[in-house]
């Protein structure tokens, strides 16, 4: 296991499995405190937290002003938000990988 990383629930490192309360892993959620939508990657090194920021989300996937619009926004656009987070880990990044907009270069205008 990766210093980058965390068992999954319930694995080796963990005798006991994730509590019935807990919100399955795959699930993005917001986080108000810090402004940002929190997920979880599945790796086969273990789990990743990871989270995007507002901005992030608004800027460069057009997520709306409601905060209620940036969830289903990581969702649209999940397979490249993550696909960041795996570039940032092999960058050299420690978990949790926070994304923000200059992860995702604005894409080049025509003339």
């Amino acid at each position: 296991m990766s210093a980058l990383t965390r068992p999954p629930a319930g694995g080796p490192s963990s005798p006991e499995p994730a509590p019935a309360a807990a919100p399955p892993a795959e699930e993005a959620y917001l986080h108000e405190g810090s402004d940002t939508v929190r997920f979880v990657l599945h790796l086969p090194e273990g789990l990743v937290d990871a989270s995007i920021s507002r901005q992030a989300l608004r800027h460069r996937f057009g997520a709306g002003e409601h905060p209620t619009d940036l969830v289903p926004t990581y969702h649209a656009h999940q397979a490249v938000i993550q696909a960041a987070v795996v570039h940032r880990l092999r960058q050299g990044a420690h978990a949790p990988v926070m994304l923000r907009e200059a992860d995702f270069p604005v894409p080049a205008r025509g003339r």
